[in-house]
This record gives structure tokens, C-alpha cells and sequence, in this order.
């Protein structure tokens, strides 16, 4: 659990700075936030999860960073993590064990900066065009989160947490094309319409 405290503080310290609080004082960022918030909170109830393996659901994380930025971002995720289970407690529901939500919460944010250095790769070697921002910034940047998300999920939740048996980490590994797709034309899709529609609300699009 300490990994992921580390982890998390240094991505934090680095990352954030002043100059977030004006953004979150512009109407459209601050909806756009809340939207993100909430549509994430509800996304990440829709989980799959076997005994002895950590919960897999769908990220939006590629989508979401390329709307608000890695610093808003970062933001979002403890949020969207937070009202599910301040929901459950409400209800007088379990929640999940604090070493677990590090766990996701660590995960989460990796994939955020994994998604934003993808989107700074492809801004810089590829042209700027519709295409490329729809197919290789969102698709296959999705489906890279994707795969690596399981991958963060295996290493914290069998070598640094020590859950379940030794055997399991090869077989937990082998949901990966069953997730990575799916959430590849998830966000492809929600980069199609936005950038058809509402291109003004993407940071990304934006910038370039």
C-alpha cells in the first residue's frame, strides 16, 4: 500500500499546479468536470469481477483526459472513485477495503498519464488531422490504457498486495483482448462525436 501512496503523491506533485484553479472558474470546464465526474462514476459500476481477481470495468479515461487535460483529470478520478462509495455508505452497503481503492486509484492515474503521453507523441509526430486524432489519439490510445490498466491491476494486486494464488496472474492477464477492444470503440466512438459535434470541447483538439 505504500507504492501506491508514493506513487500517487509523487504523479500529484509533479503534475499539479496553480494554474488549475482558474481553469475550474470557466463555466464550460467546470460542467464538463461535473459531467466527467458523474458519467465515470456511473461507468465504473459496470464491473466484472471473479473471486480472488481484481474488479475490471471500462476506463473513458483516454476520453476524459483529452477533454479536460492530465491535471483535471487527475482530479476526476479520486471524485468518480469517492461518490460510489459515499453512495454505499449512505445505503448501508460494504465498501470496498482502502488498499483496493488505493489500487484502482493508482491505476487510474497511470493510465491518465499514459493516455496524455500518447496524445503528446502523436501531436508531435503525426499531423494534425481529424483521422489521426479519432483513430490513433482515441482508439488505439484507448486500447493501449486498456492493456496496460490490466497490466497495473495484476502487478499491484498479486505482487505488491499479495491477493490471491500464484497461478492466477497469467490467467487474469489473459482478459486483456476482451477488455482492450471494447474500450477501444468506446472511446473512439465518444471521440467521433465530439469532435464532430462539440470539437470545442476538447482540449486536445484545441491545441493543435
Amino acid at each position: 500500500m505504500t507504492w501506491f501512496i508514493a506513487i500517487l503523491a509523487l504523479l500529484y506533485y509533479l503534475v499539479l499546479d496553480r494554474k488549475v484553479l482558474p481553469l475550474l472558474r470557466q463555466p464550460l470546464i467546470q460542467a464538463l468536470f461535473v459531467g466527467a465526474v458523474l458519467v465515470l462514476s456511473v461507468l465504473w459500476q459496470l464491473k466484472a469481477q471473479l473471486p480472488d481477481w481484481p474488479a475490471l470495468h471500462f476506463l473513458g479515461i483516454t476520453t476524459v483526459t483529452l477533454v479536460l487535460g492530465l491535471r483535471l483529470t487527475l482530479l476526476v478520478i479520486p471524485l468518480a472513485l469517492l461518490l460510489p462509495q459515499i453512495a454505499a455508505g449512505i445505503a448501508g452497503q460494504p465498501i470496498q477495503a482502502f488498499d483496493l481503492q488505493l489500487l484502482h486509484w493508482t491505476a487510474l492515474c497511470l493510465i491518465a498519464l499514459q493516455s496524455y503521453l500518447c496524445y503528446l507523441l502523436v501531436s508531435r509526430r503525426l499531423p494534425a488531422h481529424l483521422f489521426v486524432s479519432i483513430f490513433v489519439s482515441g482508439f488505439l490510445n484507448s486500447l493501449i490504457s486498456a492493456l496496460f490498466f490490466v497490466a497495473c491491476l495484476a502487478v499491484g494486486y498479486f505482487a505488491v498486495l499479495g491477493l490471491g494464488t500464484d497461478t492466477q496472474p497469467s490467467e487474469f492477464l489473459l482478459v486483456m483482448p476482451l477488455l482492450a477492444m471494447p474500450e477501444a470503440l468506446l472511446n473512439g466512438m465518444a471521440m467521433t462525436l465530439l469532435l464532430v459535434y462539440r470539437p470545442h470541447w476538447v482540449a486536445a483538439f484545441q491545441q493543435q
